[in-house]
Parts: structure tokens; C-alpha cells; sequence
């Protein structure tokens, strides 16, 4: 005859709740991890689209943003970086800033100070600019044209700039 061996059934059932505990511990430890970094994550406010925020010197201002597919503008001279097609994926944008010198020293422009970042989007450089750096003195403004190219799915895009400059582009920025 055979001998059938008899198993307690506490003992079968305690292996698998422990090696349920490996995977809980570090489901819970990732978490707690993740958690922990979007909660303690400083937030970056920016200056809502057509409001003036803070810029060193003075005061800076998007007053207006259009796809280049959307308008058809061409630069005054051509350029080689804006004659190629944007690549796949991707689309180009202008933006039209106003910087209002408020300080006594006035304040300094420099398009290679700004760069484009948000969800979706590596820091992005001007692809094209209207002027490269300027000097402005208290009580007048400059008007500055930037051309970016952005991905076609990147959102909450900001300009930034010196200091804590932050300019939010809104929704204007996507092709319909």
C-alpha cells in the first residue's frame, strides 16, 4: 500500500504570504519613494499668458504667440534654420515679448538666455531670433521676436528666462 504523507495546512499557507511580503515591501517602498519626491518637489509658478512678470531690470510680457503654420511669416532676410522643414513631430512657434525697462540701469537682453521647457519637451533654444542682445533704458521697451520649435504633444510649456523669469505659453502654441 501507498503512504500518503499529511500536510499541515498552517505550514503550506505560510510560505506564500511571505513571499507575498517581498513584492508588498517593495511595491510600498517604491510609492513611498515617489510620493515623497512629488510632494517635496518645489512648484515653479509662472506668469500667465498676457500678464507682465518680473524680469531682472524690469518688466517682461508674451504679447503674442503664432505657429508658423498657422500664419505663414517668413523672417525680413532668409535663414537657413527656419528654410528646413521642422522635424517630424514637431512644430515651430513665434513669439512676440515686450521687455519694459523699469530700473534706473535698465536692463539687458539676451535671446541666448531663454529656452522653452514643459511637459513633453526638452529645454528648447531659440531656433531664430529678432534681435540677439540689446541694451534698454529705464522707461522704454524692446520688442523681440523668438522662433522655437516645440513638440507637437508637449504641454505646460513656459518661456524662461534671467532670474526667475517664467512666461507660461498657454495653449496658443499648437497647431489646430
Amino acid at each position: 500500500m501507498s503512504s500518503v504523507a499529511v500536510v499541515e495546512p498552517s505550514v503550506v499557507r505560510r510560505r506564500p504570504r511571505k513571499l507575498m511580503l517581498i513584492p508588498i515591501t517593495l511595491l510600498v517602498v517604491i510609492g513611498s519613494a515617489l510620493a515623497y519626491l512629488f510632494l517635496t518637489a518645489p512648484p515653479q509658478p509662472s506668469t500667465p499668458l498676457g500678464a507682465s512678470g518680473l524680469y531682472p531690470g524690469g518688466m517682461a510680457q508674451i504679447t503674442a504667440i503664432s505657429p508658423l503654420e498657422d500664419d505663414g511669416w517668413l523672417p525680413p532676410e532668409p535663414d537657413d534654420a527656419l528654410d528646413r522643414a521642422p522635424a517630424a513631430g514637431n512644430h515651430r512657434v513665434r513669439l512676440m515679448i515686450q521687455f519694459t525697462a523699469l530700473e534706473p540701469s535698465g536692463l539687458k537682453f539676451a535671446s541666448s538666455d531663454f529656452n522653452v521647457t514643459g511637459i513633453g519637451s526638452a529645454r528648447v533654444s531659440p531656433l531664430w531670433n529678432s534681435v540677439d542682445s540689446a541694451e534698454v533704458a529705464q522707461g522704454t521697451a524692446l520688442e523681440a521676436t523668438l522662433v522655437f520649435e516645440l513638440p507637437d504633444r508637449a504641454i505646460a510649456l513656459v518661456l524662461e528666462g534671467p532670474g526667475k523669469t517664467r512666461l507660461s505659453l498657454g495653449q496658443a502654441h499648437h497647431v489646430k
